[in-house]
């Protein structure tokens, strides 16, 4: 057998070897890619059943990972690297694109409503405004320009009627008085609410209603609160796409929330609110008649430590209750339509049946 004869088969076997070489890292990498797949997927099965991880996170973080397996694939599986490197790569990889998407979102929507969507988890970022409280009505008009004094009211901060964009959380001092002229609209920039520490009189009319609104409609503001003594009026007024909040220490759960506050709502409406509740009221004197509520995202009305009146109001796709009451005092509670795929829900900690009777309940479909 001459030299080139024996080259040859030396050549030959190499290559075969080196063939055998590679089948094995693709054999050893699919297999190794195969299980990792299946023990993610039971991971986050165990997570759901086990943890009750809500089914968004669930469902968000399997997107993920099957977009990375997919890339991962492609680029990986020819490549001389060890299989268990580029396992380690896919699973890198995957946690750190979770964390960026979960973390930037958590961060960037101050109104948690996207971060609800995505993972599930009703949170919203909390704010601390508490040295805006007892400031000087002089110091709130210095720093909030678009509101003045009003000229009817000595003592008294005023809206005008028009425009008004609010890029950041308003607070409004003790001590006054806010009035909001009819026709006056504020758009809410992401996260951003008005609480305030003083009775407010929104006065709309039929024709100039009064609204309040996001700037941007799928980024959600947060919500119009009052807390403390005195009487609020709420009268032709309009809210739309708010939300929830956490301000210094308390939580507004409604996209108009209010606190230790007696108050009158007429002819308002609230449309697809996408807090706890639409309203809330605890520990209040209300008189909450001729109002609309429609697509709230939980409860309608939600009374807590209240007494009052409830009448003549229309709830319309609730995805709760249309009415939550609980711990209430000496209440009224007729003359209401509620409306909804489960043909009308009411809840009541006590006299629930007798609510149920003075009320209409019925059934719609879902929007």
């Amino acid at each position: 057998m001459d030299s080139r004869t024996t080259d040859h088969h030396t050549v030959t076997k190499i290559r075969r070897g080196v063939r055998k070489r590679a089948e094995r890292r693709r054999v050893l990498f699919w297999s190794l890619f195969v299980a990792t797949i299946g023990a993610v997927f039971l991971l986050l099965a165990t997570l759901r059943l086990m943890l009750s991880v809500p089914q968004p996170t669930i469902v968000v973080a399997a997107g993920i990972f099957t977009a990375c397996a997919l890339l991962f694939s492609a680029v990986n599986a020819r490549a001389r690297r060890l299989a268990t490197g580029r396992i380690v790569g896919l699973l890198f990889g995957w946690v750190v694109i979770c964390a960026l998407l979960f973390g930037t979102t958590f961060w960037l929507d101050r109104a948690g409503w996207i971060w609800y969507q995505l993972t599930g988890y009703n949170l919203t970022l909390p704010e601390d405004r508490s040295l805006f409280v007892d400031v000087p009505i002089t110091t709130f008009l210095r720093e909030h320009p678009m509101f003045e004094e009003d000229p009817e009211r000595v003592g008294a901060v005023h809206l005008e009627r028009g425009i008004h964009v609010i890029d950041r959380t308003v607070v409004v001092p003790r001590g006054t008085t806010l009035t909001i002229a009819a026709g006056a609209t504020l758009r809410f920039k992401h996260g951003c609410s008005l609480i305030s520490y003083s009775p407010i009189i929104a006065r709309g009319s039929e024709i100039e209603p009064i609204l309040f609104t996001a700037e941007n409609r799928f980024l959600k503001w947060g919500v119009v609160g009052v807390v403390g003594p005195g009487r609020s009026l709420f009268e032709h007024a309009r809210f739309e796409h708010g939300r929830q909040a956490r301000v210094n220490g308390l939580d507004f759960f409604g996209g108009l929330s209010l606190i230790g506050v007696d108050v009158e709502i007429h002819n308002c409406e609230f449309v697809r609110l996408c807090g706890k509740d639409a309203v809330y009221v605890r520990s209040g004197n209300v008189s909450i008649r001729d109002n609309v509520v429609t697509n709230a995202f939980r409860d309608g009305l939600d009374l807590e430590s209240s007494d009052g009146e409830i009448r003549d109001n229309r709830f319309v796709n609730c995805g709760d209750e249309g009415i939550d009451l609980s711990h209430n005092g000496d209440l009224i509670v007729v003359d209401n339509v509620i409306l909804d795929p489960r043909g009308g829900k009411i809840g009541a900690d006590v006299g629930l049946e007798g609510i149920k009777a003075t009320n209409t309940l019925g059934y719609t479909r879902e929007n």
